[in-house]
């Protein structure tokens, strides 16, 4: 565990702000991920979205015969593996007249924190992937879900 410790514990981010951003989309929502503040061996990925006017995205959370919910899953990789529950920013919460019951859904920017925790055995710079599934509608048609694939940069540094 030192190793984990003594690697993790010298994390840099690289390309600060949001040039750090992976943007990558289609025409109802735009996606970017870029790591955030890391604390030992754990760090946190902050998947952002922004919904095009008129279009709405299915939140995380969802009736069982509801609409595709959000889904964030990391890639098989060798830099992180998933260290716990996807969570979001507040959706909004209203009854959809398509599906005839109560959905949650975000109309505007938002975002989404993953979890991870980094691997050992790894320095320099390194990519974690994640795949994030939607469906969008925009009360008139509801597009089929899609899947983007986003990476995230880390720098990982080795400790002495």
């Amino acid at each position: 565990m030192p190793a984990i410790r003594a690697v993790s514990a010298f994390i840099l981010l690289v390309l600060a702000g949001s040039a750090s951003a992976q943007t990558e989309g289609g025409d109802t929502v735009s996606w970017s991920v870029q790591p955030a503040a890391a604390t030992g061996d754990r760090l946190k990925l902050i998947v952002s979205g922004t919904v095009q006017p008129g279009w709405h995205v299915y939140a995380l959370k969802q009736a069982p015969e509801g609409p595709t919910p959000l889904l964030v899953t990391l890639d098989a990789n060798t830099v992180a593996t998933a260290d716990g529950a996807v969570a979001g920013s507040a959706a909004t919460k209203l009854r959809d007249p398509a599906f005839g019951l109560d959905t949650q859904f975000y109309a505007s920017a938002f975002t989404l924190t993953v979890p991870v925790r980094l691997k050992s055995h790894l320095a320099g710079n390194q990519a974690i992937p994640l795949s994030v599934r939607f469906q969008t509608c925009n009360g008139r048609v509801c597009q089929p879900p899609k899947t983007v694939h986003l990476s995230a940069p880390v720098n990982l540094q080795a400790g002495g």
